[in-house]
């Protein structure tokens, strides 16, 4: 990621010492991106009274400490990916100025010949995806539950898990006797993968905003997520995909089965989903932020 940054017309200072780094230089205005970089932004704002703002993507709880208050208190701004993001910061820190500012989608490449080559790989399935990594929290085993109670009645049913991660094997014990889940590990081709499928999963248990939804939605694959944190922000339930409640999977499968049978609204959701993305393209956001900075400094 250094590399990359260091090609763009920018000045790059690294600094290699998280206190003694400070005396590189003076910024007007710091931007922090993880949870480390907010204690430095709070350091730097001590010193040299360097305002900074902060980037909250995830929907954990902050810690209700003093030095978690101060960094998070003293920042000008806490943006935050998603509504319900924002509602967790503000549970600690309710006067605290805290944007929404959505990631933006990718834009991962696809080509017309690795697309067919998934397809015809799958020809005469239809086929489910769910990407990331394989973390509990991402809802996984409720895809296999889903993918348990349709098979019998949709044998065409193919669902692929790409990606790698700890509950890989505890996964594959529980689709045992499946044949319709597939794991396909990790693809460097998401893309492809994407554009391929005819219905993208997303039943995580926690998500500060899930931007492989926007992926999908890019490549004009419906979307089917759980109804929990920033995943309401991206999907209008019934308009451009559908929520279903957290932890069900019977209502995972009952939602995958309505899109199966309806070609006409899975296009209907891949048309609105298109025209939804502009507020989450990298140029709305890159102005969203540039807006942020120039009322900063």
């Amino acid at each position: 990621m250094l590399d990359e940054v260091k090609g763009l017309p920018v000045e790059v200072r690294e600094t290699p010492h998280f206190l003694l780094g400070h005396a590189r230089g003076s910024w007007d205005l710091i931007h922090c991106h993880d949870g480390k970089a907010v204690y430095w932004g709070l350091i730097e704002n001590l010193v040299s009274r360097t305002p900074y703002i902060v980037t909250r993507r995830v929907e954990n709880p902050l810690k209700n400490k003093w030095v978690t208050r101060a960094a998070y208190g003293r920042a000008q701004s806490v943006v935050c990916l998603s509504q319900a993001v924002r509602a967790v910061v503000q549970r600690l820190l309710p006067d605290a100025h805290c944007p929404v500012i959505p990631s933006s989608f990718s834009a991962f490449p696809s080509e017309v010949d690795a697309v067919e080559r998934i397809r015809s790989r799958y020809r005469g399935k239809f086929l489910v995806g769910q990407v990331g990594s394989l973390f509990r929290i991402k809802g996984y085993h409720l895809t296999i539950e889903a993918a348990r109670i349709l098979e019998s009645r949709h044998p065409n049913l193919q669902i692929v898990f790409l990606g790698k991660g700890p509950e890989l094997e505890n996964l594959k014990r529980q689709a045992q006797g499946l044949e319709s889940v597939e794991f396909v590990g990790h693809q460097a081709d998401v893309g492809n993968w994407l554009e391929a499928m005819d219905l993208l999963v997303f039943p995580s248990l926690q998500e500060g905003l899930g931007s492989t939804i926007l992926e999908a939605m890019q490549h004009g694959t419906p979307v089917v997520g759980s109804d929990v944190g920033g995943i309401p922000d991206i999907i209008n339930n019934g308009r451009n995909g559908l929520l279903v409640p957290r932890e069900d999977s019977a209502a995972l499968a009952d939602a995958i089965q309505s899109l199966m049978e309806s070609e006409a609204l899975r296009r209907k959701f891949a048309e609105q989903a298109s025209l939804d993305l502009e507020r989450f393209s990298p140029e709305a956001v890159g102005q969203a932020y540039l807006e942020l900075y120039k009322g900063i400094v």
